[in-house]
């Protein structure tokens, strides 16, 4: 009889520590979970007044570099705070293009489609092979946007120019359409569609993203 009761006492002591153990799990996840949520909250905060500084370089005629490079130390600070913030390297994305660093842009922007693969982040994917005329990746780029996001017009707007670039006319015009059916009020992809079937060869006049620094800042341009 000793034994039996010495038995269900270490049983009940063990099924005890066992929720125990598994509340303080919990607890710790929760814990985790609200610091994360702070994080990228102060992180979030810290990339937008970083864009209100790249808004500002863009205005000036130069763009103001000296102010982009305060912004992109704004921006490496809201990766300190939260490395995970997607956002920021979209931002760093776009400053590296403003400087002409091509190379570097692309990785800040692969960096943001690795940390959150959506649609409005592979059109940055895309919309920068583009612009130093990688038409094959850009194409990539897309697809693989519209895998995420199928429904999104700019994508199929994104993956009409890659065509273009590559010369795939017919595959440009069907993209080009289908961003229209999804989105009417795309203009861009009715200029771009207009510019294919127009003129006397109807080609070289799509509209692109400039190379050159923007006018004005943009993020999901």
């Amino acid at each position: 009889m000793l034994c039996r009761l010495v038995g269900k006492l270490r049983l009940n002591v063990g099924l005890v520590l066992a929720v125990a153990i598994s509340a303080s799990g919990i607890l710790a996840l929760a814990s985790s979970s609200r610091a994360a949520e702070a994080n990228r909250a102060e992180s979030d905060a810290v990339v937008a007044e970083a864009e209100k500084m790249v808004m500002q370089a863009g205005h000036a005629d130069p763009v103001d570099t000296k102010l982009i490079h305060q912004a992109m130390d704004k921006l490496h600070l809201a990766l300190k705070i939260d490395p995970r913030n997607d956002s920021a390297y979209v931002d760093l994305g776009f400053c590296y293009g403003v400087l002409r660093d091509g190379d570097t842009a692309i990785e800040m922007y692969r960096t943001a489609t690795d940390l959150n693969p959506s649609g409005s982040n592979f059109i940055e994917l895309a919309d920068v092979y583009l612009r130093v005329g990688d038409a094959e990746d850009a194409l990539l780029a897309a697809n693989a946007g519209l895998v995420k996001d199928p429904h999104n017009a700019r994508l199929y707007n994104a993956k009409g120019m890659a065509m273009n670039d590559l010369q795939r006319f017919g595959e440009a015009e069907e993209a080009w359409e289908k961003a229209l059916q999804l989105n009417p009020n795309l203009r861009v992809a009715q200029a771009n569609l207009d510019a294919l079937n127009g003129g006397a060869s109807g080609r070289g006049s799509i509209s692109k993203h400039s190379a050159q620094q923007p006018p004005e800042y943009n993020p999901t341009h």
